[in-house]
Formats: C-alpha cells, structure tokens, sequence
C-alpha cells in the first residue's frame, strides 16, 4: 500500500472545525448555493475548479458513526489470522462474546458483537469507529462516497503508567472516490496528551478495500506514587482529505474513546485500570485445595443474601492491618465457642470467609456455619457441615495450613493486580 509521509494540519484538541488548504495557485472559492446539508456530519464546501467540483460535489463531509455489527463481520473476514478476531465457528450457538469475558485480551475484545465503540475490562480495551467521508452535491445526494473502520486497542498493565495502542485502519468499498489520506491523533485528561499523533504525524493514503496495522499512539498518567485513582477519558482526532491534487478538501472529526484509571495507592508502584469494571479474584481449586472449595461451597450454599463475594454481593477490601486482626479474632478464636482443631485434618487452621481484610468479614464464630473439605480422590471433594446450616453469615473451614496460608497470599497479590483500591468492591471466583 502506498503510504504519504507529510505533515498533517494541526488539530484543535476536542473540537470540530473545518479548513480549506490550497497547494499552488489560490482559487475563488466558490460560494456554496445553501447551508451546508444535514445527515453528512461536518462539511467542507468544495473550491469551483477543483476535481470534486468536476465530479458534481458541492460539498466534502465527514459523518462518525458507530461501530456496527456489519462492520464486525467485514473486520472478521479480513483479519482470519488474528487470535479472537477470526469469523465465529459455524453452528446454532454463539459463542461466548468476547467483550463479556473479563480475561479477553485486546484483541479479543475487539470481536465483540456489541454495538459500541469502546469495549472493555479491567485490562485491556478496544476502540471501534466508523467514519464516512463523502462527497455531497447541491441537492444534498451523496455523490462520492469513502467508508473507513478505525480500531485502537491495547493492554493497559496493572504495575505501570505508560501504555500504548495499535492502530488499524479499514476501508470499504468507495463509490467515485479514488483514495483518501487519514491523519489520527488522541488527547487525554490526567495524562499526557496520547503522544506524537499516529503515523509519526503524518497520515496514511487508502484505497478501496485496503487495511493498514502500522499506526501507533502513547499515552502517560500524570499520577505517580501516593496519588489517588484519577481517570483520563482519551478522545480521537481525524483529519480525512480528498483525493484532489489541485486544491486539497480536509475535513476533521473527534470522538470519545476509552477511560483509563490509574493510582499510586496499590503495591509498591503506580499503576493503571482500563475500567472500573467489578475487580476480579480467582481461586482455583486444583492449586488451592480445600480452601477454594470452602469459598466455593458458602457462595453455593449460603443464602442469598449471605452468599458473598458474587457479582451480586461482592466483598469490600479493607487493609487496615489492626481491623483485620480483630475479625479474624472475632470468627476464629472469640467465645463462646472458639474454633478447635479437628484431628482427621492435618495441620488444620481456621479459615474464614468472608475474609478478615474486608469490611464484611470478622462475624462472631459462633454463628457461622462450620465446614470440613475433605478430598475424595482425583479432583472430587465432599463438604461435611460440623454445625449451623446455608442460613448462617459466614463459614468457618477446617483447611490445611499450606492451602489456607497460599489462598491468603494469592489474594493479596490479586488485590494488588486489580488494583483493588481500599473501600473498593471485588468478586471472588472459584475455578476448577
């Protein structure tokens, strides 16, 4: 593909606006018979004499759109080879959408069917946008036409304040309209400004039915350590020209793109969220033994509204080490009935959930419901209930020390990986 390296026009960040450029002799411009048309997005009035003109077009405009299901399916057939972004298997059932899992990658997340530009979880996004230039005549008929798709995704890592996004621009069948040139640039809030623009600042030149992955944008959080959860809301600049080498035709467009939240409050560094989607704990059970099966059983077998951790009632961290030392008293070792050893489980300890470290732990003992897990062989466990039933607050587990000390340590390093801010909510997820 033909790529023209020139310097693009400056974008005024967040606003539309429309320029006329000349190269050469300075025609008369032309003025336009009336208001410019409704329906097309924002126009440029075309210069008399210059190719558009000759091609009937009064005016040039550049209408944004939102990314579309038919979009999705001409993206799918062009990109077979892209991990999560090749067409859907065949068959009566859908499989899962991408932009509902919370572990999809970036380029999962931009196979979803969802009707939207900005798909997300708490790790990654994907920018979908349409955009289509056209040519327009004096009675308002589209008289050229130049659809593109703009895809911007990325990673956005839990443990830095920098972040980047690949670029790919689709094009689509163009009806009287030989090329066009795009020029794209983002602009943020608390972070520095999306980097140089796309293309080292200059642009790309696409015909019909042509792709280009080499675009890039850069972005930095201007929050570093101690700094409370800031949110920067990217937003998107276009330049779109004609294929006129007389008297060039710019149109410009902006939209809204992602929000990116990032703290100095988790961990030892900095760090970003591509969402404040609900945080994510996940407990397997192969690696963590009775201890995720404990979790597992209060969520099943509690009642519903002592069933914590879920989607519906998620847990609430609190760090504060004094408090957390005082629920674990209250559930594990306060009278009246303080929790004893059971001889069949080796190196038994105490294992409370809800979790000492959140505000919904540290029920008094007596109350919860006690539970052994015991493994029958293989991957299959049996829960015995020593005391109290599904109606009780909380559980009690007897669990060996290994799984309950490494469950601990796999949350904390969870907590920290999500980000999991104090007074946040998360869910905790039990996996086979």
């Amino acid at each position: 593909m033909k790529r023209v390296r020139r310097l693009s026009a400056a974008i005024p960040a967040l606003a539309l606006t429309t320029a006329l450029l000349t190269l050469g002799a300075s025609p008369a411009a032309a003025a336009p018979p009336s208001a410019a048309p409704k329906g097309h997005g924002t126009c440029t009035a075309v210069p008399s004499g210059s190719k558009l003109a000759h091609k009937k077009a009064t005016w040039a405009c550049v209408e944004e759109r939102p990314f579309t299901t038919a979009d999705l399916a001409r993206v799918r057939a062009r990109t077979p080879a892209a991990p999560g972004v090749a067409a859907a298997p065949q068959g009566p059932i859908d499989p899962v959408d991408p932009g509902d899992d919370p572990d999809a990658g970036p380029e999962a997340l931009c196979a979803s069917k969802k009707q939207q530009d900005v798909v997300a979880n708490r790790h990654a996004y994907c920018m979908r946008h349409g955009i289509v230039y056209a040519l327009v005549d004096d009675d308002g008929g589209v008289v050229g036409k130049a659809p593109l798709v703009v895809i911007a995704r990325s990673a956005v890592e839990y443990n830095k304040v920098t972040w980047d996004e690949s670029i790919t621009v689709y094009s689509y069948d163009f009806v009287n309209i030989k090329s066009v040139r795009l020029s794209l640039s983002s602009s943020c809030t608390a972070c520095t400004g999306g980097g140089p623009p796309a293309w080292g600042g200059g642009g790309i030149t696409l015909s019909a039915n042509q792709k280009d992955e080499t675009g890039h944008l850069s972005y930095e959080t201007t929050t570093r350590g101690g700094g409370e959860r800031s949110r920067s809301q990217i937003a998107y600049q276009s330049q779109t020209e004609s294929d006129d080498a007389l008297f060039l035709v710019i149109s410009y467009g902006q939209w809204a793109g992602p929000t990116v939240a990032c703290d100095g409050q988790v961990g030892n560094s900095p760090g970003c969220i591509a969402t404040d989607n609900l945080a994510r704990v996940k407990l397997s059970k192969s690696a963590y033994g009775a201890a995720a099966v404990a979790y597992e059983w209060a969520q099943n077998n509690l009642s519903d509204n002592n069933a914590m951790g879920t989607a519906k009632r998620p847990l609430t961290r609190d760090g504060d080490e004094s408090r957390s030392d005082s629920r674990r008293y209250y559930t594990c070792k306060a009278p009246p009935m303080p929790f004893v050893a059971d001889p069949t489980v080796v190196d038994d300890e105490c294992d409370e959930f809800p979790f000492a470290r959140t505000r919904q732990g540290g029920t008094l003992g007596s109350l919860c419901a006690e539970i052994i897990p015991r493994a029958i062989g293989g991957r299959a466990w049996n829960v015995d209930v020593v005391r109290n039933s599904g109606v009780a607050p909380c559980i009690r587990a007897h669990v060996p020390s290994g799984d309950n000390q490494n469950a601990g340590r796999s949350v904390g390093r969870q907590v920290q990986s999500e980000r999991v801010l104090q007074g946040e909510a998360y869910q905790v997820v039990i996996t086979p």
